[in-house]
Protein backbone atom coordinates (compact mmCIF):
# COMPACT_ATOMS: atom_id res chain seq x y z
CA UNK A 1 0.00 0.00 0.00
CA UNK A 2 0.85 3.44 0.05
CA UNK A 3 1.15 6.55 -2.38
CA UNK A 4 -1.20 8.62 -0.74
CA UNK A 5 -1.78 11.73 -0.76
CA UNK A 6 -1.75 13.47 3.09
CA UNK A 7 -3.28 17.00 3.17
CA UNK A 8 -3.12 17.97 6.92
CA UNK A 9 -4.72 21.25 8.24
CA UNK A 10 -4.36 23.11 11.11
CA UNK A 11 -7.87 23.57 12.48
CA UNK A 12 -9.71 27.28 12.51
CA UNK A 13 -9.58 29.69 14.79
CA UNK A 14 -10.75 28.77 17.87
CA UNK A 15 -13.01 30.40 21.02
CA UNK A 16 -10.80 30.51 24.18
CA UNK A 17 -12.64 29.88 27.28
CA UNK A 18 -10.58 29.50 30.36
CA UNK A 19 -13.00 27.69 32.05
CA UNK A 20 -13.33 24.42 29.78
CA UNK A 21 -10.16 22.25 29.19
CA UNK A 22 -8.51 23.21 25.75
CA UNK A 23 -9.32 20.05 24.13
CA UNK A 24 -13.01 21.25 24.51
CA UNK A 25 -12.78 24.47 22.86
CA UNK A 26 -14.64 25.37 19.96
CA UNK A 27 -14.48 27.92 16.80
CA UNK A 28 -15.02 31.57 17.20
CA UNK A 29 -16.97 33.07 14.81
CA UNK A 30 -14.11 33.67 12.43
CA UNK A 31 -13.07 29.93 13.05
CA UNK A 32 -16.53 29.24 11.92
CA UNK A 33 -16.34 31.45 8.27
CA UNK A 34 -12.80 29.95 7.86
CA UNK A 35 -13.99 26.37 7.72
CA UNK A 36 -17.20 27.24 5.70
CA UNK A 37 -14.28 29.31 2.88
CA UNK A 38 -12.27 25.94 2.81
CA UNK A 39 -15.18 24.44 0.97
CA UNK A 40 -14.48 26.89 -1.73
CA UNK A 41 -11.02 26.07 -1.95
CA UNK A 42 -9.53 24.09 -4.54
CA UNK A 43 -7.49 22.30 -2.72
CA UNK A 44 -9.91 20.78 -0.68
CA UNK A 45 -11.58 19.03 -3.42
CA UNK A 46 -11.27 15.90 -4.65
CA UNK A 47 -10.64 14.24 -1.44
CA UNK A 48 -11.13 10.53 -0.68
CA UNK A 49 -11.11 10.05 3.21
CA UNK A 50 -11.88 12.94 5.94
CA UNK A 51 -9.86 12.61 9.19
CA UNK A 52 -9.94 14.67 12.18
CA UNK A 53 -8.19 14.35 15.92
CA UNK A 54 -11.18 14.13 18.51
CA UNK A 55 -10.70 17.54 19.38
CA UNK A 56 -14.00 19.41 18.73
CA UNK A 57 -12.16 22.27 17.26
CA UNK A 58 -9.92 20.12 14.28
CA UNK A 59 -13.61 18.18 13.92
CA UNK A 60 -15.63 21.40 13.23
CA UNK A 61 -12.84 22.87 10.93
CA UNK A 62 -13.74 20.03 7.96
CA UNK A 63 -17.20 19.17 8.84
CA UNK A 64 -19.01 22.01 5.75
CA UNK A 65 -15.93 19.87 3.22
CA UNK A 66 -17.87 16.78 5.27
CA UNK A 67 -20.91 17.92 4.37
CA UNK A 68 -20.48 19.45 1.04
CA UNK A 69 -18.98 15.72 -0.34
CA UNK A 70 -21.36 13.68 1.90
CA UNK A 71 -18.55 12.26 3.14
CA UNK A 72 -18.31 10.98 7.24
CA UNK A 73 -15.47 12.22 9.25
CA UNK A 74 -13.09 9.93 11.23
CA UNK A 75 -11.73 10.36 14.52
CA UNK A 76 -8.60 9.29 15.81
CA UNK A 77 -6.95 10.14 19.33
CA UNK A 78 -3.61 9.84 17.80
CA UNK A 79 -4.11 13.33 15.89
CA UNK A 80 -5.00 15.07 18.87
CA UNK A 81 -2.71 18.59 20.05
CA UNK A 82 -0.08 17.41 22.71
CA UNK A 83 -2.39 17.00 25.54
CA UNK A 84 -2.43 20.17 27.68
CA UNK A 85 -5.56 19.57 29.64
CA UNK A 86 -3.66 18.81 32.97
CA UNK A 87 -2.05 21.95 32.84
CA UNK A 88 -3.50 25.02 34.27
CA UNK A 89 -4.53 27.73 31.92
CA UNK A 90 -2.40 29.95 30.84
CA UNK A 91 -3.41 33.55 30.53
CA UNK A 92 -1.03 35.12 28.75
CA UNK A 93 0.56 34.99 25.23
CA UNK A 94 3.87 35.32 26.48
CA UNK A 95 3.67 32.42 28.99
CA UNK A 96 1.87 30.07 26.67
CA UNK A 97 4.34 30.76 23.75
CA UNK A 98 7.28 30.24 26.84
CA UNK A 99 5.82 26.73 27.53
CA UNK A 100 5.48 25.84 24.02
CA UNK A 101 9.16 26.74 23.43
CA UNK A 102 9.95 24.56 26.15
CA UNK A 103 7.82 21.78 24.97
CA UNK A 104 9.63 22.16 21.43
CA UNK A 105 13.18 22.63 23.10
CA UNK A 106 13.00 19.90 25.64
CA UNK A 107 10.49 17.30 23.57
CA UNK A 108 11.33 15.05 26.23
CA UNK A 109 9.79 17.37 29.28
CA UNK A 110 6.54 17.98 30.46
CA UNK A 111 5.95 21.12 31.18
CA UNK A 112 2.63 22.46 32.78
CA UNK A 113 1.77 18.81 33.29
CA UNK A 114 1.58 18.76 29.22
CA UNK A 115 2.15 15.83 27.52
CA UNK A 116 5.71 15.37 26.24
CA UNK A 117 6.31 16.44 22.88
CA UNK A 118 8.34 13.49 22.15
CA UNK A 119 5.63 11.04 22.91
CA UNK A 120 2.42 13.34 20.98
CA UNK A 121 5.12 13.24 17.91
CA UNK A 122 5.27 9.69 18.21
CA UNK A 123 1.87 8.78 18.65
CA UNK A 124 0.91 10.85 15.48
CA UNK A 125 3.59 9.40 13.21
CA UNK A 126 2.53 5.73 13.79
CA UNK A 127 -0.74 6.58 13.20
CA UNK A 128 0.65 8.40 9.72
CA UNK A 129 3.05 5.22 8.93
CA UNK A 130 -0.27 2.80 9.44
CA UNK A 131 -2.89 5.34 7.45
CA UNK A 132 0.07 5.17 4.49
CA UNK A 133 0.23 1.28 5.06
CA UNK A 134 -3.66 0.88 5.00
CA UNK A 135 -4.49 2.59 2.22
CA UNK A 136 -3.55 3.21 -1.59
CA UNK A 137 -3.28 5.88 -3.67
CA UNK A 138 -5.79 8.15 -1.70
CA UNK A 139 -5.69 11.76 -0.99
CA UNK A 140 -6.53 12.26 2.92
CA UNK A 141 -7.23 15.42 4.39
CA UNK A 142 -6.34 15.23 8.27
CA UNK A 143 -7.32 18.40 10.63
CA UNK A 144 -4.71 18.46 13.34
CA UNK A 145 -2.97 21.26 15.50
CA UNK A 146 -0.59 23.63 15.30
CA UNK A 147 1.98 22.11 17.70
CA UNK A 148 1.71 18.79 16.44
CA UNK A 149 1.46 19.31 12.76
CA UNK A 150 4.95 21.62 12.94
CA UNK A 151 6.45 19.21 15.22
CA UNK A 152 5.73 16.12 12.22
CA UNK A 153 6.41 18.52 9.53
CA UNK A 154 9.99 19.80 11.13
CA UNK A 155 10.68 16.19 12.11
CA UNK A 156 10.23 15.12 8.39
CA UNK A 157 12.42 17.84 7.04
CA UNK A 158 14.85 17.20 9.43
CA UNK A 159 14.23 21.15 11.28
CA UNK A 160 13.56 19.68 14.71
CA UNK A 161 15.83 22.13 16.69
CA UNK A 162 14.03 25.38 14.36
CA UNK A 163 10.47 23.87 15.31
CA UNK A 164 9.48 26.55 17.36
CA UNK A 165 10.84 29.06 14.95
CA UNK A 166 8.16 27.18 12.27
CA UNK A 167 5.51 27.26 14.89
CA UNK A 168 5.66 30.86 14.97
CA UNK A 169 4.99 31.31 11.92
CA UNK A 170 2.10 29.76 11.20
CA UNK A 171 -1.49 30.20 11.81
CA UNK A 172 -5.13 29.14 11.43
CA UNK A 173 -6.17 27.09 8.49
CA UNK A 174 -2.90 26.56 7.17
CA UNK A 175 -2.55 23.49 5.36
CA UNK A 176 0.88 21.19 4.47
CA UNK A 177 1.15 18.29 1.97
CA UNK A 178 3.00 15.17 2.33
CA UNK A 179 3.11 12.49 -0.10
CA UNK A 180 5.26 8.92 0.23
CA UNK A 181 6.80 9.96 3.33
CA UNK A 182 7.77 13.47 1.63
CA UNK A 183 6.66 17.23 1.89
CA UNK A 184 5.47 18.54 -1.67
CA UNK A 185 4.14 21.78 0.29
CA UNK A 186 5.42 22.65 3.88
CA UNK A 187 2.73 23.53 6.35
CA UNK A 188 4.94 27.08 6.96
CA UNK A 189 4.84 29.63 4.11
CA UNK A 190 7.67 31.33 3.42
Amino acid sequence: MGNNEFLLIRHAETKIIAEKPVSKWDLSTEGYEQSEKLTTMKEFFDIDIIISSFEKKAYLTVKPIAIRDSRPIIQFYEFNELDRDNGGFLSSKDEYDLNVRNCMSEIEESFNNWETASHALNRFSRKMKELDRQYDHKRILISSHGIILNLYFAKILNQLDFVFERWKKTTFCDFGIIKDGFVVLDIVKQ
